[in-house]
């Protein structure tokens, strides 16, 4: 195939996708006795037709001639839209993805086939952009190495006035080259943080460029559920909602066969044959209907099927006979009984074949939402039958992770698993049984301590006990850690490489030239981690009870990190966005506030204009600031402490012992 035709090819391909939603759109529409608006259901057909014999598809141009002239019969009244008619626009339809499908090929190693890509013209326009904004500032560097060679010529021309004795020339010459070397620094300061920028944008660009519809997913599977379910003597009709976001390909490419799965599943476990659903009052057609929703950079598909529902005795049965429950154990109810058929080798099947899926199970599911950083669930629908969801990321570049350190080593939890982040007090805890338990929110919660379940040495206990609250698959635990780290936003890489074997890790992140390991929420409570008891001597806790803290920062998860740690000790904690709001805050006297934290870098005032404003005002001036920052520059600092901060915290060596112990010295 030359170029041209593979061009052509891959334009087909995508007006094949496009038509033919709207096709098997309309033919949902006039199945379930919608309207159906027949001249562009004949416009679509018609496009197809001459489409495909501009690339020489001749099974599916006539096809689509023949679709467009059944349909140009019912516009004209010669037939009606009537089931027959449907029926055999439906095959119509097949026929006509059917002769678009490609011959198989084989090819060698040494002679792939060319992938092909279709991207949005915006997106390419907008990368060109940042790249050059990108390349104007790295070129924009050549400043700095003009200025460190007059420098140098500077600095080795003092050495013969040295000699000579010209003591008085070489302070001078020595001056101009101090203050050269700071205006050097300021400007490299000035570019490097300027290329930060470009830099992060750049990233998120290329990130934009693996975005896909969601809609994509779920091409094709109309016909697939058809005969699935003809071929159990059933009959089932897909619903796919409408989905106008988008999501990174390689998320939706691992989904794909997920959700072909679930499909199946639903056909044979879920939907009944006619004749059991009209004794059940229901219609002769069982229904499947899928939908996606994106919320806070989060897919959740959702598979629904009106059929049966869940077996629970069925259910514990096969659980019983692959060892999953005890012989002499109580059943699991609800969500936990459900989760047992996602375990591998979990199949309630009665026969094992290819519309049940060769006896698999969901497992295959669960797995591939792991891989992915997410969840999958199954339980009753409330409108009958049963709902599978798949909860994802949206893109596999970078999470959101809470940092914690145990023992001597730091690791990170996906922040969307963290519900809560405290202190607890040892005399808060009472024994369960073989558990610790905690209580959180009027509700026993087990506690555990993270490092007996990696296995390493606890910390130190000095006071309370930091700790976070975990959910996952609608347990929750609570894991006591030795300290709280960070908040940060980080690529996650796979851990086929480095933790292939570690059932507990999910990813692992780059810090500093230091691999930590993501842990997997799932797996972390799960596993009931061993019973906390309170240390034998605990240091008490000072007493902040009579003490109000302002954060003042205009990233929600940083003042949320600040805020829980605060809080933990006994703080009384405000919070504010930005300078301008913790300023009136201040000024308005209606809370008598003993410190101040707050950002450098926020909009409409940021720190240091914050921090002025605190010293030039008398009622104000004596407070205690803490400023925290991102950045380490030395001229921050400088100017932080020139302006009269008390404290200056930098978030890459944040933690919560050295953010408490700067509070602590200062109120």
């Amino acid at each position: 195939m030359d170029e041209l035709q593979a061009e052509l090819m891959a334009a087909f391909a995508s007006e094949l996708a496009e038509h033919m939603a709207g096709i098997r759109a309309a033919l949902a529409d006039a199945d379930a006795g919608r309207p159906v608006d027949l001249r562009e259901f004949s416009r679509r057909a018609h496009s197809l037709k001459g489409a495909a014999r501009a690339v020489e598809l001749a099974a599916t141009e006539a096809a689509a001639h023949e679709a467009e002239a059944l349909l140009l019969a019912v516009e004209r009244g010669d037939r009606a839209l009537d089931a027959a008619a449907i029926a055999e626009l439906r095959t119509l339809a097949d026929a006509i993805e059917d002769g678009a499908a490609p011959p198989s090929v084989e090819t060698t190693r040494d002679h792939e086939p060319e992938r092909r890509v279709a991207i949005a013209g915006h997106r390419v326009e907008r990368l060109g952009r940042s790249l050059h904004v990108m390349a104007t500032q790295v070129a924009e560097q050549g400043q700095v190495a003009e200025r460190l060679d007059a420098l140098a010529e500077d600095l080795a021309a003092l050495h013969p006035l040295l000699a000579m004795g010209g003591d008085g020339e070489a302070a001078r010459r020595l001056r101009q080259a101090t203050g050269e070397l700071d205006r050097i620094r300021r400007l490299h300061g000035r570019l490097r943080d300027a290329l930060d920028r470009s830099s992060a944008e750049l990233e998120r660009d290329g990130e934009r460029l693996l975005l896909q519809p969601v809609a994509t997913l779920f091409d094709g599977h109309e016909r697939a559920v058809r005969d699935l379910a003809a071929a159990e003597g059933k009959i089932a009709r897909l619903q796919v909602a409408d989905s106008d976001g988008e999501a990174d390909r390689r998320v939706l490419n691992a989904l794909r066969d997920p959700l072909l799965h679930l499909l199946r599943n639903a056909v044979r476990h879920g939907i009944e044959t006619p004749a059991v659903r009209r004794r059940a009052g229901k219609e002769d057609a069982g229904t499947i209907a899928v939908d996606a929703r994106i919320d806070r950079g989060r897919m959740t598909i959702a598979v629904r099927d009106d059929g049966a529902g869940l077996d629970d005795a069925a259910i514990v049965a096969r659980a019983r006979a692959a060892g999953l429950i005890a012989a002499d154990a109580p059943a699991p109810r609800g969500a936990q009984l459900h989760a047992l058929l996602f375990e591998q080798g979990f199949s309630t099947a009665d026969r094992l074949d290819e519309v049940a899926g060769r006896g698999i199970g969901l497992s295959v599911v669960a797995e591939v939402a792991r891989r992915l950083h997410g969840t999958a669930t199954i339980a009753r629908s409330a409108l009958g039958g049963t709902v599978v969801s798949i909860a994802v990321p949206v893109a596999l570049t970078r999470r959101t992770l809470l940092l914690v350190e145990v023992g001597d080593m730091r690791v990170a939890l996906p922040s969307d698993a963290v519900r809560q982040v405290r202190r607890i007090d040892p005399t808060d805890l009472t024994p369960s049984g073989g558990d610790t338990m905690v209580t959180v929110d009027g509700e026993a919660v087990p506690v555990g301590r993270l490092c007996d379940v990696l296995g390493v040495a606890q910390g130190a206990a000095n006071g309370s006990l930091p700790a976070v609250l975990v959910t996952a698959d609608g347990v929750r635990r609570m894991l006591v850690v030795d300290a709280l780290s960070d908040v940060r936003a980080l690529l996650v890489g796979d851990v086929a490489a480095i933790a292939a074997d570690v059932p507990l890790v999910l990813g692992t992140v780059l810090l500093n030239g230091e691999i930590v390991l993501v842990l997997d929420p799932a797996q972390l409570v799960r596993d009931r981690p061993g019973i906390v008891r309170p240390p034998i001597a605990v240091a008490a806790a000072p007493d902040t009870s009579s003490h109000t803290i302002l954060v003042v920062d205009d990233s929600i998860t940083t003042r949320t990190l600040e805020r829980s740690i605060l809080e933990a000790q006994g703080y009384r904690v405000l919070i504010e966005v930005d300078g301008l709001a913790g300023l009136e805050r201040l000024r308005s006297g209606l809370d008598a506030i003993d410190l101040v934290v707050a950002d450098v870098e926020m909009p409409r005032m940021d720190g240091f204009g914050l921090l002025a404003a605190i010293r030039n005002d008398p009622a104000l001036k004596t407070l205690p600031v803490v400023m925290m920052t991102s950045r380490n520059s030395p001229d921050d600092i400088e100017r932080g402490l020139s302006l009269g901060a008390d404290a200056y915290v930098t978030k890459q060596d944040f933690d919560q012992g050295k953010l408490i112990a700067v509070v602590q010295q200062l109120i």
